[in-house]
């Protein structure tokens, strides 16, 4: 049996970010990947959208016909 899960270490525990089903009092190996910084912050879509919206150009008219597919890949 093989699963993946996020985890945060406390400094002395390895803590499951979920509820994880394994059995008790038996042996496991743990193959531990330290991921990036942002991976860390573990953003939701919709932190990154409301993010996105915040930092936006305010103003910024763009009529629909600028939009269209044959618009933006014409060349």
């Amino acid at each position: 049996m093989s699963i993946v899960l996020r985890a945060r270490f406390d400094g002395t525990v390895i803590l499951p970010e979920q509820h994880v089903e394994l059995p008790t009092d038996r042996l496991l190996e743990i193959e531990v990947t330290i991921l990036p910084d942002q991976v860390k912050n573990d953003q939701t879509a919709q932190t990154a959208w409301d993010e996105l919206k915040a930092t936006a150009a305010h103003g910024l008219n763009l009529p629909d016909e600028a939009l269209r597919r044959e618009a933006i890949y014409e060349n």
